[in-house]
């Protein structure tokens, strides 16, 4: 990442055209000598805003609460700004507002794929539908998935889309490697991450989170 891909984030207040006794929160975002700003949907006194600090100075639960927003803001820009730089995309102020603001495509994440499908799964048991030892493999899998891309990737989560065939090599290298599991297991773990994969990609077709073995 070069210092081009740093952003820097302000808040500041505009006194409104309609005399309100409280004024708009900005955010302003800005990329290598860009810009842009937008409202976040919150007011404040004047009185009690910090210019200096970019929060609210007052001691009320509702100044308390606002300056908790606030921090909520930048931490959910910078979890933005972050998966940009993992995926090697642009960084500028406009994506980023567009990607807070919900106007962008945001990724679908495997592991949180994968943990709503689990949420399928712990259901299908519940009903009867799979054995035990089916529900545990899919949560496993999650768990040792989740622990590969913490050691191999040093994320806890990726993109789908950036889930190649080498990746799931490394991924199956590691259930063996790290994890000992026989050939068999290895390769029913890689089936349960491919048909996570499969859903994802043909959405409209038959669910393939439904082909799973009956029996451990």
């Amino acid at each position: 990442m070069t210092s081009d891909s740093y952003f820097t984030l302000g808040f500041y207040v505009r006194k409104p055209q309609t005399g309100r006794a409280e004024y708009p929160i900005f955010a302003r975002i800005s990329v290598a000598g860009q810009a842009t700003e937008f409202k976040i949907g919150r007011t404040v006194d004047p009185e009690n805003w910090d210019a200096k600090k970019h929060l609210c100075r007052g001691r009320s639960r509702r100044d308390l609460e606002l300056n908790k927003y606030l921090e909520l803001v930048r931490s959910k820009l910078c979890d933005i700004h972050n998966m940009l730089i993992r995926e090697n995309k642009p960084v500028n102020p406009a994506i980023l507002k567009s990607l807070f603001l919900g106007n962008g495509e945001k990724p679908k994440m495997m592991i949180e794929v994968f943990r709503n499908a689990n949420e399928i799964r712990k259901e299908e048991y519940e009903r009867g539908d799979i054995v035990k030892a089916t529900d545990q493999r899919w949560s496993r899998c999650a768990d040792y998935m989740e622990e590969f891309f913490k050691t191999s990737l040093n994320t806890p989560d990726i993109p789908i889309k950036d889930v190649t065939s080498g990746i799931l090599d490394d991924f199956q290298h590691f259930l063996r490697m790290k994890k000992a599991c026989a050939n068999n297991a290895a390769v029913r773990y890689l089936r349960c991450v491919k048909n996570v994969m499969q859903y994802v990609e043909n959405p409209g077709s038959d669910d393939p989170l439904d082909q799973v073995e009956l029996t451990p």
